[in-house]
């Protein structure tokens, strides 16, 4: 059985829905009137914009369902290596070098 539509009416009990004017913000005003039982799942979005959609406020929930915990975000780019570190030993001690990767040769600390 579906209550969001229960849950909308009584939304709109507290909430002039009429001066919405887009979806971010009758998203906004559901989210702060229905407190922690709000989770922003794709479902529940979904069942927000058809809400929307009846009252003549446009709306798009933008990709498909997307597994809990699986939400994607930005990875930076890896920057190709130029040097490496290195432990060596010189006359029974061991030093922190470091190696550029290109010519071979010992550098400073990058």
């Amino acid at each position: 059985m579906d209550k969001f539509p229960e849950a909308f009416r009584r939304f709109e009990e507290v909430v002039d829905v009429d001066r919405i004017e887009s979806f971010t913000q009758l998203e906004l005003a559901f989210a702060l009137w229905a407190g922690q039982k709000w989770h922003g799942t794709y479902l529940q979005r979904e069942a927000l914009a058809r809400e929307a959609r009846q009252r003549g406020i446009p709306a798009f929930v933008a990709s498909g369902r997307v597994p809990y915990g699986r939400r994607t975000s930005h990875v930076a780019q890896r920057e190709a290596a130029t040097w490496r570190h290195e432990v060596v030993n010189v006359r029974g001690h061991s030093q922190d070098r470091y190696r550029d990767l290109k010519t071979g040769r010992f550098i400073r600390k990058p």
